[in-house]
């Protein structure tokens, strides 16, 4: 039997951990796979600016500052920048895992980076996902232009069911 594949976006805070005794609730682990995504800002690197020509007839290159000279020694790529924090993505939500494997689930962490609405968007047109189970503030009126809602961004752009659910205190 194919278990069901449940898309949990996770961005480590208490707030979004709050899904969790709903997963438990209406989920049962032996049917159950669950899938933890966690969409971070990308990372982007640090490196010089690229070096100028001193004159026409002189071979020594020049830095615009002494930051670009010691970046152009010692250069960290984006993709090293990106495995980093990807790293401590997953040491984040350790935790989480063990958690929810304790639980009984079958579960798996997945990193992105990037806008995390598209990214959740992205993730569920390209995997074989069931349902979505996320937290959400549900934002109205002046807050939601200021903060926006993820949330409602994805149940506007998905086709697959989405559990949302609105922890009490907010």
């Amino acid at each position: 039997m194919t278990k069901l594949r449940i898309l949990v976006p996770n961005d480590g805070s208490a707030f979004c951990r709050q899904i969790y005794p709903h997963l438990l609730k209406f989920f049962p682990p032996e049917h159950t796979q669950l899938i933890l995504l966690r969409v971070g800002e990308a990372p982007e690197g640090l490196t010089p600016q690229p070096p100028r020509p001193s004159g026409f007839d002189v071979t020594i290159t020049a830095y615009a500052s002494e930051r670009d000279a010691n970046l152009a020694r010692h250069p960290i790529y984006a993709s090293q920048e990106w495995e980093s924090a990807a790293a401590e993505i997953r040491n984040e939500l350790a935790s989480d895992l063990h958690l929810l494997s304790q639980a009984g689930y079958e579960v798996e962490l997945e990193v992105r980076f990037g806008d995390r609405g598209e990214e959740i968007i992205k993730f569920v047109e390209n995997q074989e996902i069931d349902a979505i189970a996320m937290t959400t503030h549900w934002r109205t009126g002046i807050q939601k232009l200021i903060f926006g809602s993820v949330a409602q961004y994805v149940a506007a752009r998905v086709t697959v069911p989405i559990l949302m659910v609105r922890p009490e205190g907010e």
